[in-house]
């Protein structure tokens, strides 16, 4: 990661999202997951601006949320296989520590459920529609 953006999150502990216009923080977020996305989509849209996205951990949905509200740049210390595939084929670049075959869940005993929604679907919209299906089930099963 380039040094000013692993000395935001070092910065910002707390914090699991932060995105940025022009090079400023202009959202911030500690909810975990794909939350912060979904949140700031709900905010504030689509960006006619290109953002980055610095987000602790990447998978699939968090990639298409990103691309979602305009990023063509995310940076994260952890990103999924099939996450950096579809970013690539996005053309959203994509800066990373460490590469892992696929995102776990929150028990740490399987692939996180918003990353196996949308192993099958590369069209954002859709995505995004899964996401809030997924999301929807989980918070039904608490």
């Amino acid at each position: 990661m380039k040094p000013q953006f692993r000395k935001l999150l070092e910065e910002n502990p707390k914090k699991t999202c932060l995105i940025l216009k022009n090079n400023e923080i202009t959202f911030t977020s500690e909810e975990k997951g794909v939350q912060p996305m979904m949140d700031y989509y709900r905010l504030h849209g689509e960006s006619l601006e290109p953002l980055i996205v610095i987000d602790r951990i990447v998978g699939k949905g968090a990639l298409m949320l990103a691309k979602m509200i305009g990023a063509d740049y995310v940076v994260t210390p952890v990103v999924s296989e099939i996450a950096f595939k579809f970013a690539e084929e996005q053309n959203i670049k994509v800066e990373y520590t460490k590469m892992v075959p696929y995102i776990i869940n929150r028990a740490k005993d399987g692939q996180c459920p918003i990353e196996t929604s949308l192993i099958d679907v590369e069209d954002i919209y859709e995505g995004y529609e899964r996401i809030k299906e997924t999301l929807l089930n989980l918070r039904g099963n608490k």
